[in-house]
């Protein structure tokens, strides 16, 4: 993930983590689509890229924990976001590393877990949430979720075996950046397994994925 993200971060980022203009506007798409409006306290930003959503964060939020696997794009958003109010800090793709338990009063994660290379990631994540959200805490998360059925079934275990073949050289072929999907079974029981309810979730039909939804939840601890 480290490796292909750096080698992304020296080229149009927007290409692959979203137009660096729209960061504010999807922002607030995210929060409002979900009902909320959170300011104030500590947030921590999953998968801070160039720092298209830093800034805006930092607008609304006393403390701003942006996280990014990559060096190369917290260097790009070091540079973007030069606020007091933010750290900066590299982790390893795993784990919220140096985030404490309970300590968290919003997590926001868009457009970071459909371009993890697992599911077992995935899920990874959404245990990392619960366990670093304070009492109330509550996190916005999106991700592409597979659409039911025989065909999307069938594309999902054609995609699987392809992936390792396919997967190769280019960073742009790499399975940090093509990622995985979960689907609507897996996602519920990720949560389930996680400790994590859903307070609200709405889906959009902008997933740029085959056979995909995007989905979009706030959640807090159960």
């Amino acid at each position: 993930m480290r490796g292909t993200w750096d080698a992304l971060a020296g080229g149009d980022t927007g290409t692959y983590v979203g137009a660096p203009d729209r960061g504010r506007a999807e922002l607030e798409g995210l929060f409002g689509r979900l009902g909320g409006d959170p300011r104030g306290g500590l947030v921590v930003e999953v998968g801070c890229g160039p720092g298209r959503m830093t800034g805006p964060l930092a607008d609304r939020f006393d403390r701003v924990l942006a996280l990014d696997v990559s060096p190369a794009m917290l260097a790009r958003a070091r540079a973007a976001v030069p606020s007091e109010r933010v750290e900066f800090r590299e982790i390893s793709g795993e784990r919220l590393d140096g985030v404490a338990d309970a300590s968290v009063d919003v997590v926001v994660c868009y457009l970071v877990l459909q371009h993890l290379p697992s599911r077992a990631h995935v899920l990874g994540y959404l245990r990392e949430f619960a366990r670093a959200l304070a009492d109330g805490g509550e996190a916005y998360v999106q991700l592409p979720v597979y659409d039911a059925g025989l065909v999307p079934g069938a594309w999902r275990a054609a995609r699987s075996l392809a992936m390792p073949l396919v997967a190769r050289g280019a960073p742009e072929r790499s399975a940090a950046l093509r990622g995985t999907r979960l689907t609507a079974r897996e996602l519920d029981d990720g949560l389930a397994d996680a400790g994590l309810r859903i307070v609200a979730r709405e889906t959009g039909p902008d997933a740029p994925y085959r056979y995909a939804t995007d989905v979009f939840l706030r959640l807090a601890r159960a």
